[in-house]
């Protein structure tokens, strides 16, 4: 006896495109967040580069801690490797994101001009507890 089928009339998460969708948003927000790092790293570095190079920093009794990293390596440059870093991950990721919202899209326009124009529906709800309910939903 083969397995269960669902109902034609409910279609499959995947065949509308919500999980492209989805995943095309999560990985632009990721691809963002490394743009925003990237940025800040940089002007971080611009901003430890004009500190260490002003004629009065060696004076400042914090120039040993802002000047030089803990293993003696300089700051502008652990910081320039980062935003480098963030902005080269950023590139595939936000190519991917485009790729998935781009599947996303033609995926969720076939579905719905392949499905009947269901103008009503009636859905029930629940908070799993004690409220019940049907929500009416009209679409013109």
């Amino acid at each position: 006896m083969p397995p269960r089928q669902p109902p034609a009339a409910r279609a499959a998460v995947s065949e509308r495109g919500d999980v492209e969708i989805g995943l095309g948003a999560v990985t632009a927000a990721v691809a963002g967040a490394l743009v925003g790092v990237g940025s800040y790293e940089a002007y971080r570095a611009v901003r430890t580069r004009n500190y260490c190079t002003h004629p009065d920093a060696s004076q400042d009794p914090e120039y040993s801690t802002h000047c030089m990293g803990p293993l003696g390596g300089d700051p502008y440059v652990a910081a320039i490797v980062s935003s480098s870093l963030s902005f080269a991950f950023a590139v595939p990721i936000a190519v991917a994101s485009g790729f998935l919202l781009r599947r996303g899209i033609v995926t969720r326009r076939a579905w719905k001009a392949a499905r009947p124009a269901n103008k009503m529906s009636f859905r029930p709800w629940s908070n799993g507890q004690t409220n019940f309910g049907l929500t009416f939903g009209l679409a013109f």
